[in-house]
């Protein structure tokens, strides 16, 4: 799995929180990375595969997200500051 990148991953576990997503074609699924309930859709299925972009969280936990990232890791954009602190 790649952090700051978008990739095609598959559900492994459904669970009332979320569902948990491991590389697709892995034989044996050993680190997995969770996808919020509130971005599951409703028709969600284990094997089910899906297009995700990983972040760590503010507790340093990988999370998926099936948001647009503005950029990933290694790309180069212009960017607008909506607040600077001191």
């Amino acid at each position: 799995m790649d952090l700051g990148k978008k990739q095609i991953l598959e559900v492994a576990r459904i669970k009332d929180f979320g569902a948990y997503l491991t590389e697709v074609g892995e034989g044996e699924k050993t680190e997995s990375v969770l996808l919020p309930k509130k971005q599951l859709p409703e028709d969600v299925t284990v094997g089910m595969k899906m297009e995700v972009f990983l972040y760590k969280d503010s507790a340093d936990r990988l999370i998926a997200t099936t948001k647009e990232p503005l950029l990933e890791v290694g790309q180069v954009k212009k960017l607008k500051v909506n607040d600077v602190a001191k």
